[in-house]
């Protein structure tokens, strides 16, 4: 199984790619506008097809690539199906699963960050020939290293949607990686570490945010943890539901 990122220079945004190099097929998560270039490189050296292009939510902070690789690719683009996007895509629910050669991935409706905010779940055959226990899970904007998504993008029920969400991936064995959307330097979360990956364990642990277990607390703590509002966000979460190519 192949397994690579792209981290943006700016905002500290992170495209996945990822698949099975016997069937040929990469999974593209969270392509920005800005990095296409790259994406397309790193798939001709690894001769590999782009199949399966996943936004984890309608970003607010940058320009979402998706729509241009697909036309670029012919291949398949997924959202949530409570994703207001208005180009053709195909629609995805809650354990929802697609696979590829030996490698699977299981959608896991998080939202939150947004109303149609996901995490994808991936499973490797050759690790695990059940395909039962997941080894990684990209939590796009809704569980950082050392934080969690910002709540004032998406509706008035976000706090108490962001926190049944973590508990979600909290339910994940602590052994599994987590390999979120952003890094250091995004607008999406209030103090993101500079370390791209984790384990849920070590979040559980040591991530003040994510490891409350009361409801209550949990919303009186990110409601203290205000953030500037970039201009920008409403004018890009327009282009991304109208798809930029």
């Amino acid at each position: 199984m192949i397994f690579r990122y792209i981290i943006s220079k700016n905002g500290g945004c992170i495209t996945y790619l990822f698949g099975c190099t016997q069937a040929g097929e990469l999974f593209v998560i969270d392509p920005t506008y800005e990095n296409l270039d790259e994406v397309l490189e790193l798939a001709n050296r690894l001769k590999m097809k782009i199949a399966y292009i996943l936004d984890t939510h309608t970003h607010a902070d940058h320009i979402s690539g998706a729509r241009k690789l697909q036309k670029l690719t012919g291949a398949n683009v997924y959202y949530s199906e409570f994703s207001q996007v208005k180009f053709p895509v195909d629609r995805v629910r809650d354990g929802e699963e697609i696979k590829s050669g030996n490698v699977k991935i299981k959608i896991i409706y998080t939202p939150g960050h947004t109303p149609d905010s996901i995490s994808i779940l991936i499973y490797d055959k050759r690790r695990d020939e059940t395909w039962s226990e997941p080894w990684t899970v990209l939590t796009g904007d809704t569980l950082f290293v050392g934080s969690v998504g910002r709540i004032d993008i998406g509706k008035e029920s976000s706090e108490s949607d962001l926190f049944y969400s973590l508990q979600k991936l909290k339910q994940l064995p602590d052994y599994v990686e987590i390999y979120p959307a952003h890094t250091s330097g995004s607008v999406c979360g209030y103090g993101i570490s500079g370390k791209p990956s984790s384990t849920i364990g070590f979040e559980k642990k040591f991530n003040k945010i994510f490891s409350i277990e009361d409801k209550e607390k949990f919303i009186e703590t990110i409601r203290k943890q205000s953030m500037y509002r970039p201009k920008e966000f409403d004018d890009n979460i327009r282009k991304n539901i109208e798809g930029v190519e």
